[in-house]
């Protein structure tokens, strides 16, 4: 009776942590690909100065760490492309997905759900109702009318009334 043996994937932790905070091996891998643009886990070994074979195999665990967190890309079996880290999501990001993905909704569940505070996510709902996306059918009750698509709309990222909300909460 043979025992089958199920193998990890190596977590960042394992493979030296976050790539951008340690100076060790994972941000020298990293500094390479971003160098390298598209590459092979030999290419990154030349341009560290690895020698041996058996030397490769914490650098495809730095790779595959990487690839797992959408820093790199497979491009064919062996091969890679750097397309870097992908940008953190602002509130207006999540509010937007949210308005998006439940149509028809209040102001408290898009607060609830988004983690921002009543009056952003009033003011930036009332931004998105002046450029025409959503209409108000209620008290606290709002109905998305006009969907462009995934990308948060950027004229209502600039809203006046917006910015002067958060000016303020910033001189407090």
């Amino acid at each position: 009776m043979s025992r089958t043996v199920k193998r990890k994937s190596p977590s960042p932790a394992a493979v030296g942590g976050s790539p951008a905070a340690v100076g060790g091996l994972a941000s020298r891998v990293l500094e390479a690909a971003r160098t390298k643009g598209t590459f092979t886990v030999a290419d990154i070994g030349d341009a560290l100065n690895v020698q041996a074979h058996k030397d490769l195999v914490p650098i495809r665990r730095v790779v595959f760490a990487l690839k797992k967190r959408n820093e790199i890309k497979r491009v064919c079996r062996g091969t890679y492309k750097y397309q870097g880290r992908d940008k953190r999501r602002t509130l207006m990001d999540k509010i937007w997905h949210l308005v998006r993905s439940h149509r028809h909704f209040s102001t408290d569940d898009i607060e609830r759900l988004s983690g921002a505070a009543r009056n952003t996510v009033t003011e930036y709902l009332r931004c998105l109702a002046e450029y025409g996306y959503l209409t108000k059918s209620g008290r606290s009750r709002w109905r998305l009318v006009k969907d462009p698509g995934p990308k948060t709309p950027v004229n209502t990222a600039k809203c006046k009334r917006l910015k002067a909300i958060r000016e303020k909460r910033t001189k407090q």
